[in-house]
């Protein structure tokens, strides 16, 4: 368990952000944990992995985080996420500048790359959007509200009672915020392992977006011609094609350009999905995001979508 007693001047400090390279990490951590089928959402994503990882990247990558006490990478490897490098090249590189005639972090960045090309590069831009959405959606009340609504509504067994914010973690852990910044970072894949870093003042921990459990890219089946048959009888063929498009908070904008729709007709099939408990919104400053609820994540598992 992670236990970090937080002060108030750390509490103004409160920032989010995303890394690829903490994905990766996470995603290996399912792979470790889960030696037969891994839960949902990952089940399918993580047997369509397997089946394609290299016996070698298994080895070196996967295998070091079964030991009882994970540590696949040398100390100070993995650095702390920077709003500065969102994406895998520019951590990568930021790595090999700061690894320089280090031959294990030159062995270890060839293999990242590669597993980030077969495992997460696939998926990778549904993935980015579901986590901006995630930090547009704290980061709105931590704006609005304050550190400690935001903290207290995140949910994943991480759990914040004044002055502690509590987290699981391989080995317990105690740490104390004195005048430094925490760092939050929303992962999808949350499900393997949670990563945990300190640095020069800063402290960053991960934690599991919120839209990890409606992430469709993930859990889909193979579609077939008589499931989308059957939601579109359902609901209609127009309103079936934007629950379809619902895998991430989206706005009325975003699913009618996605589609080929007018905005009016979005917006009417939208309501109409919202008043049925299909959809949810979120008001998110001067827009509005639609997402599938769970009835209609129980809709599509029943049609085999």
């Amino acid at each position: 368990m992670i236990r970090l007693t937080v002060d108030d001047a750390s509490l103004s400090t409160v920032r989010l952000t995303f890394s690829p390279l903490w994905e990766i990490i996470g995603s290996l951590g399912i792979l470790a944990r889960y030696r037969g089928a891994a839960p949902s959402p990952y089940t399918d994503w993580a047997r369509r992995v397997r089946d394609r990882l290299p016996a070698d990247l298994v080895r070196m990558l996967v295998e070091p985080l079964r030991r009882p006490d994970p540590r696949p990478f040398p100390a100070g490897f993995v650095p702390i996420p920077d709003p500065a490098r969102n994406t895998l090249a520019a951590e990568l590189d930021h790595i090999r500048e700061a690894s320089v005639g280090d031959p294990e972090a030159e062995r270890l960045v060839p293999l990242l790359e590669e597993y980030w090309d077969r495992a997460i590069a696939p998926h990778w831009n549904s993935v980015r959007a579901s986590l901006e959405e995630e930090i547009l959606f704290r980061g709105r009340t931590l704006a609005v509200e304050g550190a400690e609504p935001m903290l207290t509504e995140l949910g994943g067994r991480v759990a914040w009672a004044r002055p502690v914010l509590t987290a699981p973690y391989h080995r317990d852990l105690d740490v104390t915020l004195s005048r430094s910044k925490l760092l939050l970072v929303p992962t999808v894949f949350a499900g393997g392992i949670r990563l945990f870093l300190e640095e020069r003042g800063v402290v960053a921990m991960s934690y599991q977006a919120r839209a990890t459990g409606y992430f469709h890219v993930l859990t889909a089946r193979e579609h077939t011609p008589q499931a989308e048959d059957r939601l579109a009888l359902l609901l209609g063929k127009g309103r079936a094609q934007v629950v379809r498009a619902l895998d991430a908070p989206r706005t009325t904008t975003a699913v009618a350009e996605a589609l080929g729709m007018a905005k009016s007709t979005v917006s009417q099939h939208l309501a109409v999905l919202n008043d049925t408990g299909i959809v949810w919104k979120q008001r998110l400053g001067g827009r509005v995001f639609y997402q599938l609820d769970q009835s209609g994540l129980a809709l599509l598992r029943q049609l085999g979508l």
